[in-house]
């Protein structure tokens, strides 16, 4: 069938934001779909407004909490749990609101579409909304811009570092959680990484942590200063040189990519235009507006196969 240069265009408001807005709804029969994708960046260029729904709720509850240790021992008093469980659930709910109201109003659409991939790349639940509040600040703040900063960014995060229970990853009992989900959500994806690589990547995220604050820590007591061999390489490794590693692994850029493509594209992805935008992703020093212009400027993503193809997630329904 012939598809009409209006259907073009709300398809990649659909996949690029979450659908047409009233104040372009009268140029969609005109616009050149490259005119209507440099609204979209320019639209999304600025940084993002925080969201301050929640206070420090450990600090709030009893300022005299200076340490984690403090949290944890107050956290063994019922009514301390009970009032901590009630002020995460109004900030969660308050938290969630704001955001979808910005996904609703904001201009910067594009940003706040990929922010929503990009949440549940980095899948993360914790009690504290404080954490929370600043791990999305950080997904949206990094949402457009370099996949290695982001995974930085969220990897430093005290709500992902909870999480994952690298608070308890010390030299003298390593925790692989942490390290494990680096490796098999976050980059290179299942069966590209051996058990042997984990365990050494979880010696050297040791010391990794987090303040009552909710600031990142490192704890050079708690951090193993061996020699380590990840994926073929050795050295004394630090958390950040595993990141490092991961992120020269092509086989990163392409777990990521085929993510993206199901995401914007097609759930059925085509492996063979996911190896080209990847390899252009790997390239481009994991530049993902670079991988976002490659998508939204192919022919292929406005054919008849592209379009139509995806079934919303509630949230896009929502907003949309």
């Amino acid at each position: 069938m012939e598809i009409s240069n209006r259907l073009k265009n709300q398809h990649l408001l659909w996949r690029a934001a979450f659908g047409p807005m009233a104040e372009n709804e009268a140029s969609l029969d005109s616009m050149p779909q490259k005119s209507l994708w440099e609204l979209l960046k320019k639209s999304s260029a600025d940084e993002p407004v925080k969201f301050e729904v929640a206070k420090n709720s450990f600090v709030e509850m009893n300022n005299e909490m200076k340490t984690v240790d403090d949290v944890q021992k107050a956290l063994k008093d019922p009514e301390q749990r009970k009032k901590l469980r009630q002020l995460s659930r109004d900030g969660l709910k308050e938290l969630y609101i704001s955001w979808l109201e910005e996904m609703i109003n904001s201009k910067a659409q594009l940003r706040e579409k990929l922010s929503l991939f990009w949440h549940g790349h980095f899948a993360c639940r914790v009690v504290n909304i404080f954490f929370q509040q600043h791990l999305l600040h950080s997904i949206r703040t990094h949402a457009l811009g370099n996949f290695g900063d982001l995974l930085k960014a969220v990897s430093k995060s005290p709500a992902m570092l909870q999480f994952l229970n690298n608070q308890q990853n010390k030299k003298s009992s390593p925790n692989e959680n942490f390290a494990r989900e680096v490796m098999e959500l976050f980059t290179m994806g299942r069966g590209n990484y051996t058990e042997q690589d984990v365990k050494e990547a979880a010696r050297a995220f040791t010391g990794w942590g987090f303040n009552v604050q909710g600031e990142f820590v490192f704890r050079p007591f708690q951090h193993d200063k061996g020699s380590k061999t990840i994926l073929g390489k050795t050295g004394n490794f630090t958390g950040d040189d595993v990141l490092n590693i991961l992120l020269e692994q092509e086989q990163t850029a392409i777990h990521i990519t085929r993510k993206l493509y199901r995401y914007l594209v097609n759930e059925h992805a085509d492996e063979e235009k996911v190896t080209w935008l990847a390899k252009r992703f790997f390239n481009n020093r994991y530049d993902i507006g670079k991988l976002l212009e490659d998508i939204f400027s192919s022919d292929w993503f406005y054919s008849e196969k592209s379009i139509g193809n995806r079934i919303k997630s509630p949230v896009e329904l929502m907003a949309g």
